[in-house]
């Protein structure tokens, strides 16, 4: 059987043109075709050392890219965490005391850490909590945020809010309201005894009045601060009321200290015309300082034959149910925390009982129908002196004073005090700090919002005006700001102030006797 077999084109050639020729031929393609393998190998050995670095490369990179993810991840679940904790501590500052819930900043290691509040109503806060921090260039930032309610009405009916925005240091007078234009005679008397600002109403009692129909309570609407709107008033009248020294709003009620022998009334403001419930207390002289707190009213009366102290059950306006306590002394303030009542009063050094001879006295209240004095404070470089104003965050009370030394050239006593009070039921007060002012005389009126205190001071020859300190450290006590107020040189001064949202409320009386309010705030 025949072979065959598949010959190339060299063969072919070589077959046809010769031996020696096919044979050279045949050498050079030999040669060539060598070349060319060795070309193609040498290709194929590039593309796969490329195919190779290729390999490598994203390898790195997906591990540099794994580490970077996991950083990235690990760093994220530390700002999430400090975000949580900082929402945390806000909702336990709340659980104590409402008005703690303030905008505030931190620091941890790359974190930096804020805490965002605003106003969402009278009673409820909305918090962010935020933390950034910078990677390698790249900018991160983790948020959390929450509302936060007062559940445990531990800011009591106070809708002065803690919270300020703007510069406090240098605040400014936005809207004067002048008296005169109420009153029958724009040249007589016409005294404010106290205001008080709750939910949008702005409360105004005049203390004295020129003539016997002028009005003595006053209700504006100030939805728009800078625009207060007169929605009603109660024209005074002898068998209604008279002077009104304190007052004190809750719901659809003010409750009144008087300076008639009626000393006590409850006006029911949510009429029109507004009704009037009128009680006497006892046989002592007129009523001066007022609180409310969950359906008891707490009363201070000057220096009586009687209790100067009163709580009065108050859920009834036709029968109020009373209960005294004898201070020996005018009570001239009163704020009520938890089950403690703190009086500010003038110190009666020849009392023959404690708490007359102090100037703060803080009784347990518990039981209403049981008070009874478990601390309190004197300063014994005031020889004698009195407790004029207080206020109470947590566990600080914050004290105003009228020094004994009242006129003459400024002096150095302290008219304003820092108390820690962690256990009111055990111990006396620690004093934190003080301040002295350089304008002799008292300390009507004071407000802690965040760092800073207002106090509003007032004399009958030197006038008055606010005072902003800055009392992040107590020890160190800061005088930022002095607000003039328009009572002018010879005036009472400051008489009274509250505040609601990002404005101060502040009443002030001039030499003449009559009235003015500021609303002061800050841009």
């Amino acid at each position: 059987m025949p072979i065959f077999r598949l010959m190339n084109r060299a063969e072919l050639i070589g077959n046809s043109c010769g031996p020696g020729i096919g044979k050279k031929n045949n050498m050079v393609f030999e040669k060539n075709n060598f070349e060319n393998q060795a070309g193609f190998l040498t290709a194929e050995i590039m593309l796969a050392l490329a195919v190779m670095v290729c390999a490598i490369t994203a390898a790195g990179l997906m591990a540099f890219s794994g580490q970077t993810m996991a950083s990235d991840s690990e760093l994220d679940f530390q700002a999430v965490d400090l975000a949580q904790k900082m929402l945390e501590d806000q909702r336990i500052l709340a659980s104590d005391d409402f008005r703690l819930v303030n905008s505030t900043t931190t620091k941890e290691g790359i974190f930096n850490g804020r805490v965002d509040v605003a106003p969402q109503s009278f009673f409820v806060k909305s918090v962010d909590a935020v933390v950034d921090w910078d990677i390698s260039g790249r900018s991160r930032q983790t948020r959390i945020s929450a509302l936060i309610a007062d559940y445990n009405a531990t800011a009591g009916d106070d809708t002065c809010d803690s919270n300020l925005t703007g510069d406090w240091t240098n605040p400014q007078i936005e809207k004067v309201i002048d008296f005169s234009q109420f009153t029958e005679s724009a040249s007589s008397t016409y005294a404010i005894g106290d205001i008080d600002v709750y939910k949008n109403k702005l409360y105004v009692g005049m203390e004295k009045t020129g003539t016997k129909t002028d009005s003595t309570f006053f209700v504006f609407d100030i939805a728009n601060p800078v625009a207060p709107l007169l929605i009603n008033r109660i024209d005074n009248n002898a068998a209604a009321m008279a002077g009104i020294n304190a007052i004190a709003v809750n719901k659809a009620y003010a409750y009144v200290a008087s300076a008639t022998t009626k000393q006590f009334q409850i006006i029911d403001v949510s009429k029109n015309p507004l009704k009037i419930f009128s009680h006497k207390i006892n046989n002592g002289e007129e009523a001066q300082s007022v609180f409310y707190k969950n359906g008891y009213v707490y009363l201070g009366l000057t220096k009586a034959s009687g209790p100067e102290f009163n709580i009065i059950n108050a859920q009834d306006p036709n029968d109020p149910v009373v209960m005294g306590f004898e201070i020996d002394s005018a009570v001239n303030d009163i704020y009520v925390k938890g089950d403690y009542a703190y009086l500010a009063h003038p110190a009666n050094l020849a009392s023959g009982i404690e708490s007359g001879r102090e100037q703060l006295t803080i009784l347990n209240v518990a039981d209403p129908a049981n008070p009874y004095r478990v601390g309190g404070y004197y300063h014994d470089e005031s020889l004698g002196g009195n407790g004029k104003s207080l206020y109470s965050i947590s566990n600080k009370i914050y004290l105003g004073r009228t020094t004994s030394h009242i006129s003459g050239a400024p002096d150095t006593i302290s008219d304003f005090f820092v108390f820690d009070n962690p256990n009111p039921g055990t111990a006396d007060v620690l004093v934190l700090g003080s301040q002295a002012f350089s304008r002799v005389g008292s300390a009507n009126g004071v407000l802690v919002r965040e760092k800073f205190a207002f106090v509003l001071l007032g004399t009958e020859s030197q006038g008055g005006d606010l005072r902003i300190l800055n009392i992040a450290d107590p020890a160190n006590i800061i005088e930022k700001k002095i607000v003039d107020l328009p009572s002018g040189a010879n005036g009472v001064g400051g008489a009274a102030m509250d505040c609601e949202g990002n404005y101060l409320y502040v009443a002030s009386v001039d030499g003449a006797g009559k009235s003015y309010i500021s609303v002061i705030t800050a841009r």
